[in-house]
């Protein structure tokens, strides 16, 4: 009587195969990154926006100074983008290379990002790990910094939403963390103080969904302790981000700027925005 044999579900040839392919997937994603870091440092080689590259550079260095928005000079952005270039010239002093570096850095870590969400929303279907990588490919010339390769609030943002939405997609994949839902609630609010408008939308379409999902699953009796996590985290760090800028700028010099003479400036009449569709 001949015994059953039993065969490991993974051999050792079939794991071998999986880590060279891994390895092979992350050196060209790699390699795209650091495609689209050199046409950064291309455009910056042959481009200059001087009005918008001087607007961002001029209020970074009066923040390093010493000087705070809002309470000391009119502005009407949110800080982070500007905090960032304070703290590159405060390290490392009033150099154009730094902001470059920057840029082209910032470039490949947001390709990066979106290979890594498109892996992540692509899993399971036929030639994913292909199929991430030709989406990902555009970036190498349209990169958030490749087109407008100074450092500003627009690119920035759309790197902290990248950030919060790969984080997002993970929340499902780890539901005995608590790291995981903490860090992707304080990225929630991040976009915000970045750029006000995307940031604020970005916000409320992801609080919203999340507090819905939470009731859905709070019906049907199914885990909800990560989105849980993950809003309070949310209004925790709105909270001290609000606190700070009381404490460090004023609350009513950051809204009458940023949000009073910034929509005052840049948004249309209700009436005119309504007219397009009514034409």
């Amino acid at each position: 009587m001949k015994s059953a044999s039993t065969s490991p579900p993974y051999s050792a040839n079939s794991f071998e195969n999986q880590i060279f392919t891994t390895v092979i997937e992350w050196l060209i994603a790699a390699a795209l990154a650091i495609a689209t870091g050199v046409v950064v440092i291309w455009q910056n080689a042959h481009l200059a926006v001087l009005w918008d590259l001087s607007y961002t550079l001029d209020h970074s260095y009066r923040i390093a100074l010493g000087e705070v928005p809002y309470r000391d000079f009119p502005f009407v952005h949110p800080p982070i983008t500007f905090l960032i270039q304070a703290t590159i010239i405060k390290l490392t002093g009033r150099v154009f290379w730094h902001t470059t570096a920057y840029c082209a850095i910032a470039s490949g870590v947001g390709t990066i990002l979106t290979w890594r969400i498109m892996r992540r929303i692509l899993s399971g279907l036929p030639h994913a790990k292909i199929l991430a990588l030709l989406l990902t490919l555009p970036l190498v010339p349209l990169g958030i910094y490749c087109v407008f390769p100074h450092p500003f609030y627009d690119p920035d943002c759309t790197l902290a939403i990248l950030i919060s939405v790969l984080l997002l997609l993970h929340l499902d994949s780890r539901p005995d963390s608590f790291t995981l839902p903490i860090l992707t609630g304080i990225t929630l609010v991040l976009p915000l103080f970045v750029k006000q408008n995307t940031g604020v939308l970005f916000l409320l379409g992801s609080i919203g969904p999340l507090a819905a999902l939470t009731i859905w699953r709070k019906l049907k009796d199914e885990r909800l302790r990560p989105y849980v996590i993950t809003i309070a985290a949310a209004l925790a760090t709105l909270a001290i981000a609000i606190l700070l800028i009381h404490r460090v700028a004023g609350l009513g010099n950051y809204w009458h700027w940023t949000i009073q003479f910034a929509a005052e400036r840049r948004t249309p009449a209700r009436g005119e925005m309504i007219e397009i569709y009514t034409d």
